[in-house]
């Protein structure tokens, strides 16, 4: 549901904007067009106070977040206001295909899935628009994440030894559907530079939660996990930031498999918090390789989508753990663990963690939130509401605010994040 008119702590943004170019002769772009194009973009880095719209769909799948936001200032000066959010659900057939295996996805329905998904994403914009009373000339861009179809951070395909990424919703259809100039297929341009394209968002931690005096962890629990560590005053070159493993991924495929589809995840933590965490089983879950990697790593479903919930049931079954709550148990114990972990190997050795901030669908399980202040008692744990970020809408939030860096020219990646070798300028530009 939308929400109305807080502000949010500092943030960052420059300035997007919309316009529609004129066409001549097809094919053909006049020296009109291209005055008119260079005018709207040189217009991007003048204004001070810019209203964008962020849209963001996660590995969960479930649909698409949209936040409208006014930012004045640029990089570590700027502020961000929190102005509105709605979300639109994702059709049920298309989250069973977004969630399904997809290896057995056609071209062709990769390439109708892009340009649906784009209808979806451009709907929820037009959504946000009209619950908050603005109008498509109002708003200077639109900066969607899209919808990470796959994720393969590492060049070790045996024949085509490349990293790759995919991120459907295709930006012209927004830009097209909406009369907005829209900005999107962020990752690419750090992968380009050897980094994983992920995680993306502590560039926005590191702009909007850095405090001056206490250490931090801002802790993601989308469908993958994934961490951001604030040192107290941080700089770029002391944040630590990287995938931890499985967020509400694993829980909710599991859940789904053993409810044959009925139920898709476990509501309030309730199954999780009546079963008993199998411990054998558990060990042999967190002796995956991922966990032990040292960052900077990014995972996604590759690793840890329907087939891993699927083994997880079968392996469960081979040692005995067979009841239902059980299983969602030690499912969402893994998540629990494997955050707690990355915390001890990767995270406390870097300096002083005062506060946890869980954001994220599993900042809104009570198993979670309860499990990771038992476990990291007296380390303070909160939620993004308790820092003034509405907590759904954080991540869409980070995306309008990637993009408006993109706008003002400025480099939006984290390369002690990524991995990346250099910092660079990531997105891409539709217009309208």
């Amino acid at each position: 549901m939308g929400t109305a008119g807080t502000t949010g702590p500092k943030g960052v943004v420059t300035k997007g904007m919309t316009g529609r170019v004129a066409t001549g002769q097809p094919g053909e772009v006049t020296t009109c067009e291209r005055t008119g194009m260079t005018s709207l973009l040189n217009a991007v880095g003048k204004k001070d106070a810019r209203l964008l719209i962020g849209l963001m769909s996660g590995t969960s799948a479930d649909g698409v977040d949209a936040v409208l936001c006014k930012v004045t200032g640029s990089e570590k000066g700027a502020r961000a206001e929190f102005l509105h959010l709605t979300s639109v659900e994702y059709p049920p057939s298309i989250r069973r295909l977004l969630l399904g295996d997809l290896r057995l996805l056609s071209c062709e329905e990769v390439a109708r899935l892009n340009f649906l998904i784009g209808d979806i994403f451009a709907g929820a914009a037009l959504k946000c628009l009209a619950e908050s009373g603005f109008k498509p000339e109002d708003i200077d861009a639109i900066c969607s994440h899209g919808q990470t179809l796959v994720h393969f951070p590492e060049p070790d395909h045996p024949v085509i030894p490349s990293r790759a990424t995919l991120q459907i919703g295709d930006i012209s259809v927004i830009a097209q559907k909406t009369g907005v100039l829209t900005i999107g297929d962020f990752r690419p341009a750090d992968m380009a530079q050897g980094g994983q394209g992920a995680p993306l968002v502590p560039y926005v931690d590191y702009l909007l939660i850095t405090h001056p005096t206490l250490g931090r962890i801002m802790q993601n629990l989308g469908g993958i996990g994934n961490l951001t560590y604030l040192p107290p005053d941080a700089s770029p070159d002391s944040i630590v930031a990287f995938d931890t493993g499985p967020g509400n991924m694993v829980v909710d495929g599991v859940v789904s498999l053993l409810t044959g589809g009925q139920e898709t995840m476990d509501k309030d933590g309730r199954l999780a918090s009546s079963g008993c965490v199998h411990r054998r089983l558990l060990e042999h879950l967190l002796d995956h390789p991922y966990f032990r990697k040292p960052p900077p790593k990014s995972t996604g479903r590759e690793l840890f989508g329907i087939q891993y919930s699927k083994s997880l049931i079968e392996t469960a079954h081979q040692v005995g753990c067979v009841s239902r709550e059980d299983i969602v148990a030690t499912a969402a114990e893994l998540t629990v663990q494997s955050v707690v972990r990355a915390y001890r190997d990767f995270v406390f050795p870097k300096g002083p963690v005062d506060e946890v901030i869980v954001g994220g669908g599993g900042a809104r399980n009570p198993y979670f939130m309860r499990r990771f202040r038992q476990e990291l008692h007296p380390v303070k744990v909160l939620t993004h509401d308790d820092i003034g970020i509405p907590d759904q809408a954080k991540e869409a939030l980070a995306f309008a605010i990637l993009g408006n860096e993109l706008l003002s020219g400025r480099t939006n990646n984290l390369p002690t994040a990524t991995g990346a070798e250099k910092a660079v300028v990531m997105g891409k530009i539709a217009l309208p």
